[in-house]
This record gives structure tokens, sequence and C-alpha cells, in this order.
């Protein structure tokens, strides 16, 4: 019953799951979902003993809920809501475990259900609202830091200019790409390492000004070389491996911050 069940999802979902993974594979923001994908199945796999014990109860909440998502699903393709089409499809995995196994096995699996809410892409609009304030914010910090290193520096909006060169802080560098990656990074953290909710909430606060601060690292440092040794780092390899190792300092100072709630929890548990 379980292999039918699962398979008439797939048939049903098949549109969206092209959608998704095309998405995913064509986007720097979700291009970690390949990633997360095996770790959502292996954190349901470590949670399997709750199906097997738990006995099936046909919730009416859960029936409401599946009712909700079979109604809407078709309408949202129709529309071609990228967005809407997976809430619908995150609506009906929900639905389902409330249905059949009730509320309780839906809270253990908050996780990995979380994290597979957070594959779900933001809306286009969205991203773009989010982004340029983003943009602004980093410039205007990053504008700040150089002055005091005495570069002379015009900055209109999002664009720097400083002598000999015009550097604009792109959507790349606005955070929030990295911002995205570093909140599904910390609620993995946070699961295997923390132990207290409250250390897990902080933890995932924290990723947010960190994807911010490293991109004001990012953008400070590529005019600062430039101007004092005229290196450029904006365009090509050097570009690239500038990114790649600005994310290795986002990733340091999560597990850093990790590592000091950790030890909290271990003092405060000790008390």
């Amino acid at each position: 019953m379980g292999i039918v069940a699962l398979t008439l999802f797939i048939v049903a979902y098949y549109p969206i799951f092209q959608i998704l993974v095309k998405k995913w594979a064509s986007s720097e923001e979700y291009s970690h979902a390949f990633v997360i994908l095996p770790i959502i199945l292996y954190l349901v796999w470590q949670k399997r003993a709750i199906f097997q014990e738990s006995q099936v109860r046909y919730s009416s909440v859960g029936l409401v809920l599946l009712i909700i998502s079979a109604l809407f699903y078709p309408v949202s393709l129709l529309i071609q809501m990228r967005t809407i089409i997976a809430l619908f499809m995150f609506l009906t995995v929900v639905g389902t475990i409330i249905y059949l196994f009730g509320t309780d096995t839906l809270k253990a699996l908050f996780t990995p259900l979380l994290l597979l809410a957070m594959l779900i892409p933001v809306p286009e609009k969205l991203f773009i609202q989010l982004t340029f304030p983003l943009q602004l914010i980093v410039s205007q910090i990053s504008e700040v830091v150089i002055r005091f290193f005495a570069v002379p520096i015009l900055r209109e909006g999002n664009i720097m200019f400083i002598p000999g060169k015009t550097f604009e802080v792109v959507e790349a560098c606005s955070g929030l790409r990295s911002m995205i990656s570093l909140l599904t990074l910390s609620v993995i953290f946070g699961y295997f390492r923390l132990r207290k909710v409250s250390s897990k909430l902080v933890l995932v606060v924290a990723s947010a000004p960190t994807a911010i601060f490293v991109n004001i690292i990012r953008v400070v440092t590529m005019i600062l070389l430039f101007h004092f040794f005229k290196l450029d780092l904006s365009e090509g390899t050097l570009h690239t491996l500038t990114g790649i190792s600005i994310f290795a300092i986002a990733l340091l100072t999560l597990f850093l911050v990790e590592r000091i709630l950790e030890k909290w929890e271990i003092k405060s548990n000790s008390n």
C-alpha cells in the first residue's frame, strides 16, 4: 500500500519535480539542494522507528490539508506559479503525515520537513525586493570601512567609484545568496551539534548577519587590493576564487558560533 501511495504521489507531482530540479540546477542560490536532499532522506531514515511503531490514526486535520492541496494543486499548475505549486506539494506531505501518524510524528520530523521547505525557491519578485536593500547595506558599510583606510571613494547607491575603477555591489555581493545556503547549513549544524531549541535558534539567526559580514569583507578586500596593488578581483578566475574563499570564511564563522553555543550548553548543564 505504501509503495502504491508513493507511486501516485510521484506521478501526481512529477511536474513540480521537473520545475524544482531545473531551478536547482540553474540557480546559484539553490544549487546546494542536491546535497541537502540526501541529508533529508538520511534524517527521515533515522526516524524510521516512529513509522514502524505508530498506529494509523486517520486524522481529520490531515484529511483537510490533503483535500485543500488536492483542490488547489491543479489550479497552481494552470497559473504556473512555481513557489505555490511547490508549497501545495509540501502541504500534501505534511497532510499525509498528520493524517496517517498524527502531530507527534510531524514534530519528530520537524527538521527534515523544514529543510525540505527551505528548498522551495523564493518568488523572483520577492527575491529582488530583498536583494536591493541588502546591496545598499553592504555598500554603505563597505564605504565606511574603505574610508577608514584613507581611500578616496564616492558612492551612488550600490555603485562605488575610486580612482581608476568603478565597483558595483551586484546581487551576488548582497549576501542573500550565501544567506540562503548558510540558513540551511545552520539548521543542519544545530540538529547534529546542539540540544537546546534556544541555541539552535541563535545559530539560525546568526547566519543572516554572517552572510552580510563576509560580503562586506569581499567588497572591501576587492577595492583595497585594486587601490593599493592594482589587483583586480572583480572578474575571471580570481573573482571565482574570491567567492569560494569568502564562503569558506562564512562557514568558519558559523562553525565558531556553533562551537560557542555548544560550550555554553555544556557549561549551563554542569551548573
